[in-house]
Order: structure tokens, then C-alpha cells, then sequence
């Protein structure tokens, strides 16, 4: 079965387009900025290289490569400089629906990743994500500061086998492990699964010849630490290497997870895979639960993309589907369903700067306006 937009939905959103000359000023004042860069090759972000748990293998799966200065080694301060990579990173974005306008954000930070090490062997890496942001939607903090990444990533053996890391990270369930996709328009479903993508706390983790695992206890507020209603998080995944073409996992999540001042108790049990074939890749999720042990919940997931062999153009599908219904309904009682395709896009202008832009519309029928969005961003090393 095909779906597609109705017309009227496709005007509405076409004149809302019309209506914002405001994303020219955007667009003009950070476009100047590239004028300052030189072209040149793209290479591994600072999140990009701890989140496969290993600096010397390239992720397979995942958005275009955002790049990283390096500092020399040369020098007094050489002890802090070894091994060090940084950018400072500017975006802008807009947000538009058919029935509300649009609404815009900005971006800016420092992105720091250095692995510190003695004469014998690598100690641990650290990675740092400041950020200041500006968000104009109804009801949001016009400007916050927000820490994006910061932990330490201790190697407690030599080969890795096991560490541990402490921290602001990634919460380690299904597709989040590993991410690429800190501050782009392309997301996966963590967030509206779990509740947080990233989390405060401690986890075990590791790689091994035939597996790789992370375990994770965290405080359960998200981006902010807030001890109110005493929330957590447990959750953990298990899989096979994620540099093979065919890589599978499987997450548990549980906690009590505060989000709007609100708490809820989770409970997740999911599987993710992950297969690469020369320029295309399909990544997927299923994920079972409970939400305040009132509502059954199951959400689906996929995603296809397609990568220009130079790693310039990535072009990229997504479906979506979460379905509740009460744990005390007979079994013959149907699923509340919402679900969404998305289109989207990324193009690497140069070493320095991107251009992205995507499409979400409803495939359900709970009349979720269409949404098109579009950000520019810079990122100076």
C-alpha cells in the first residue's frame, strides 16, 4: 500500500515555505562563515570514534563523517594536547507544519575528544560536548546551555575488554549504541521509546573478538541531573562487532524515567540490526514493554539509506510505528497506532559545512501535521 501527503496538505505546507524570509537572514549570516574554510576531506567526529568503542576502526553505519582539528604534539603542554581533536560547531535550523507557522534553532558549541595515554598504553578517552542553544517554539527556554557528551571512558584492560565509563553518554539500548547522529535532523526512535536519549550515571562496557557489550545504571533525568520522584535507569545491550556488514543486538531497558517533571516507570526488551552493503544501509528496531505498568507498548522502527561513494551526498527513509493499548484490554481490543515516514537528506558542501533538510508526514489518521525542516551547519577546527 502507498501512501502519499493529500494535495491540500502539500499546499498548505508549500505557502508556509513561502512565508519565511527570515531563513534567508539564517542562512546568509552562517553561510558567511564558510568563507573562512578551505575544501577538503571529511573525518571521524570526536563522537563518532568513542561510540564504536574503538578509535581505530571506522563506523560503518550512520550519517556523513563530521570532521576534527588536531593539535600537535609538540610543545610544554604536549601531555594535554597528544592526541587531542576539537571543532567548534555552529548550526541553525528552522521547523515548519502546515497549520503553525515554523519555529527556529541555533546551535553552538565546543566538541572536544582526547584519548589520554602513558608511555606503556592508552589510560582512557575522554569527550566533551558544550553547547549553548536557542529555540523560539512556544513554551521552551529561548536560550539554555546544555551539555550535550561529557564522560570519561576508563580502559580497565589493555585490549578493552573492559572499561568503565562515567559520565553524560548515551543510554545503551538498541540503535543508540552506536550513534552518529548528535545534533543532525537524522534521529532514530531512542527518545520517543525510552524517554532520553543520553543519561547521567556510570556503565561497564566493552569488546571482545566475538561480541561487544555495555551496562548501565543512570539517574534518569536526561539531559539535566535531577533527583525529583528519585528517577533511574537500568539498561544494557549485547551484540555482535558493529564493523561487520551484518551486525544484531539485543537491549534491555527499566526505570523510572523523569522527563516535563513527570516520572514514569519503563520497561523495554528490544533487538536492533544493522546491515552495510557498499553504500547502502538498513538499520531496524522492535522494541516490547510497559509504560507504568498500565499500558503495553510495542514500537517498530527501519531505516534506508544510501551514501554517494565519495561520502558527500547521503540521501535516507525512515518508518516508524508505536502502538499502546491497556495491559488489562482482551486481546481482541485494537492497538492505538501512530506511525510516520520520513525523507531526508545530507549534503557535505565542503570539509566545514552541511546542508540538510527532511520531510515527516503521518501515516495514521490522528491528523499529526506534516513537517519540513531545514538547517545549515558549520563546524570550524
Amino acid at each position: 500500500m502507498q501512501y502519499s501527503s493529500p494535495p491540500s496538505r502539500l499546499a498548505a505546507t508549500h505557502s508556509r515555505l513561502k512565508e519565511l524570509p527570515s531563513l534567508l537572514e539564517l542562512a546568509g549570516v552562517l553561510t558567511l562563515a564558510c568563507f573562512f574554510s578551505l575544501p577538503g576531506n571529511a573525518s571521524e567526529s570526536a563522537g563518532d570514534l568513542e561510540a564504536s568503542h574503538t578509535e581505530a576502526e571506522k563506523e560503518p553505519f550512520g550519517d556523513l563523517e563530521v570532521p576534527l582539528g588536531t593539535v600537535g604534539p609538540d610543545g610544554r603542554w604536549s601531555f594535554l594536547t597528544d592526541n587531542l581533536r576539537w571543532a567548534v560547531d555552529l548550526a541553525g535550523r528552522v521547523n515548519t507544519t502546515e497549520n503553525s507557522g515554523y519555529t527556529n534553532q541555533e546551535f553552538f558549541g565546543i566538541d572536544l575528544h582526547k584519548v589520554v595515554s602513558t608511555k606503556k598504553r592508552d589510560l582512557g578517552t575522554l569527550l566533551i560536548q558544550f553547547y549553548g542553544k536557542y529555540d523560539s517554539s512556544p513554551n521552551k527556554t529561548k536560550w539554555a546551555y546544555q551539555t550535550r557528551l561529557a564522560y570519561f571512558n576508563y580502559h580497565v584492560t589493555k585490549r578493552r575488554g573492559v572499561n568503565v565509563k562515567l559520565g553524560h553518554f548515551f543510554i545503551p539500548y538498541g540503535l543508540n549504541i552506536p550513534s552518529r547522529t548528535p545534533g543532525t535532523l537524522r534521529q532514530f526512535d531512542t527518545g520517543p521509546n525510552l524517554g532520553h536519549k543520553i543519561d547521567w550515571g556510570t556503565s561497564l562496557n566493552g569488546v571482545a573478538s566475538h561480541f561487544e557489550y555495555e551496562i548501565a545504571l543512570t539517574r534518569g533525568s536526561g539531559f539535566e541531573y535531577e533527583s525529583q520522584d528519585s528517577p533511574y535507569i537500568a539498561s544494557g545491550r549485547v551484540g555482535t562487532p558493529n564493523h561487520l556488514p551484518l551486525a544484531m543486538g539485543v537491549s534491555g531497558f527499566y526505570g523510572k524515567v523523569l522527563k516535563n517533571g513527570k516520572t514514569t516507570e519503563r520497561s523495554r526488551l528490544g533487538v536492533d540490526w544493522r546491515w552495510t552493503g557498499g553504500v547502502i544501509d538498513v538499520l531496524g528496531e522492535i522494541s516490547i514493554g510497559r509504560d507504568s505498568h498500565t499500558k503495553d507498548i510495542v514500537n517498530g522502527f527501519i531505516d534506508l539509506s544510501w551514501r554517494s561513494p565519495a561520502e558527500t551526498l547521503l540521501l535516507y527513509t525512515q518508518g516508524n510505528i508505536m502502538m499502546k493499548r491497556d495491559s488489562s484490554a482482551p486481546s481482541n481490543v485494537p492497538w492505538d497506532k501512530v506511525s510516520y515516514l520520513t525523507v531526508g537528506s545530507q549534503l557535505a558542501l565542503a570539509t566545514h559545512y552541511w546542508i540538510s533538510a527532511d520531510y515527516r508526514h503521518e501515516l495514521t489518521s490522528t491528523n499529526k501535521p506534516d513537517r519540513i525542516r531545514i538547517q545549515l551547519r558549520y563546524r570550524f577546527f
